[in-house]
């Protein structure tokens, strides 16, 4: 066979496969930054604050729940920082006597919540059920710990960038009274 004849197409091909090249290059750059941008929407904005919320409910709700009785003035004081509104004033009245409860408590108690549910999420504001389980240490030789089971009605509300607790309520039992 003669070069030449070989040459001759080879030739003209490639453009047009630098051309193909480029477009397809094109197509999956678009493609993948339409991907990217799909995970984006507001369907994506609003589960990540419903995440936020959760989070943040969880660590409120077990921080709430937890004193010891050796820092029982900072605990305290940690409960009136995860809290706003009228529900912070009410923790702000109660002090002296969570004082008084915290000096005649011998252990220390942990919360930890196993089970929390956002029931609704609005701009800014957001309402969770919860159920915190209360773990109180042993206090003493031979003394045993105990465990409380309580479930909780909590109202959040976003105060500078952070979401507080601004209600409480305990929530009956299954069958019981609160």
């Amino acid at each position: 066979m003669d070069a030449g004849v070989l040459r001759a197409p080879v030739r003209s091909i490639r453009p047009a496969g630098y051309v193909l090249t480029a477009a397809a290059t094109v197509f999956l750059c678009l493609s993948l930054w339409s991907l990217i941008q799909s995970g984006r929407g507001a369907d994506h904005d609003l589960a990540s604050t419903r995440d936020e919320v959760s989070r943040t409910a969880v660590r409120h709700l077990a921080l709430l729940n937890s004193v010891d009785p050796k820092v029982a003035e900072l605990d305290l004081t940690h409960w009136l920082d995860v809290a706003t509104g009228p529900f912070h004033d009410a923790l702000k009245r109660d002090m002296p006597a969570a004082r008084a409860r915290a000096a005649k408590q011998k252990a220390a108690s942990r919360g930890r919540v196993t089970a929390l549910a956002v029931t609704r999420l609005d701009r800014g504001e957001a309402a969770v059920i919860a159920s915190v389980r209360i773990f109180t240490a042993p206090a003493g030789d031979g003394a045993q710990g105990t465990e409380l089971r309580r479930r909780y009605e909590a109202e959040l509300r976003r105060v500078g960038g952070t979401w507080k607790i601004s209600a409480l309520r305990p929530l009956a039992p299954a069958g019981g009274t609160p």
